[in-house]
């Protein structure tokens, strides 16, 4: 029997359950760890280079400069994509997700939850510690301290890759059983903008993936941009109605 009820019935308990099951699986250490290895590497690179026989210039051993180049826009967005992938596949295979909806809990409930939790997460163990960790080394390795602010602002922007990708997984989930399939998908509306930026730039800069380049900007004082930003938030609200209203015409 399918829950009734409330639009949001059950949705308290069903976020801590997700967050048990992310810890459970721990697919939060995971994604801190390759995150925050593959943003070290970025924020040392010129110290490496310079060991290699490089010989930087000031401008490159600036600190924050350093944290802001490591290329976290690329790592949250695969870290993103691989860790949301199977959040609603692995529990329709193993019948879990049927036996949850026979609980007094919503449609709506089971996907906002594990769009809460996976963006939590995401957000704490891709994005805040990563960038955290990097400022340390930062400060270890070109003496200064980077700047926090900017950092920070980088930080906030860069939530709206995982937002985004974890609400189009789960949209795409609801109709594709296949894992390979929904990652596949992903990336391709990943690549978006690198295919059509040269002849469609409009295009490119309203793609909601865009958002990870404009954090770079927002972090060295621009203002975020507006095309960008709507076409985020469409995206996000898009994918997310999208997948509710297949997710409620699904017979379980």
């Amino acid at each position: 029997m399918i829950a009734t009820g409330t639009a949001l019935q059950g949705l308290r308990p069903s976020v801590r359950k997700e967050l048990l099951e992310w810890w459970q699986r721990r697919a939060a250490v995971i994604t801190f760890g390759a995150v925050s290895g593959l943003g070290i590497l970025g924020t040392l690179a010129t110290r490496i280079d310079e060991s290699m026989g490089g010989v930087p210039t000031p401008a490159m051993l600036a600190p924050t400069a350093n944290v802001l180049g490591a290329q976290f826009d690329l790592w949250i967005l695969v870290a993103g994509i691989f860790a949301s992938i199977g959040m609603l596949t692995q529990e329709r295979s193993s019948g879990t997700l049927a036996w949850t909806l026979s609980k007094p809990v919503s449609r709506a409930s089971v996907l906002l939850a594990k769009w809460i939790a996976a963006v939590v997460v995401l957000g704490v163990a891709a994005v805040a510690l990563p960038l955290a960790l990097s400022v340390a080394v930062a400060t270890w390795s070109y003496g200064a301290v980077p700047d926090i602010a900017a950092i920070a602002a980088y930080g906030l922007a860069l939530l709206g890759l995982p937002a985004f990708f974890v609400a189009l997984n789960l949209a795409l989930a609801t109709r594709i059983n296949s894992q390979a399939g929904i990652a596949a998908i992903a990336f391709a509306v990943l690549a978006v903008p690198y295919f059509v930026g040269g002849f469609l730039p409009a295009v490119a800069e309203a793609w909601p993936t865009s958002i990870g380049a404009m954090a770079g900007a927002v972090a060295t004082g621009s203002a975020p941009n507006a095309p960008t930003v709507a076409g985020w938030a469409i995206g996000l609200v898009g994918a997310g109605l999208i997948g509710l209203l297949v997710f409620n015409r699904e017979d379980l």
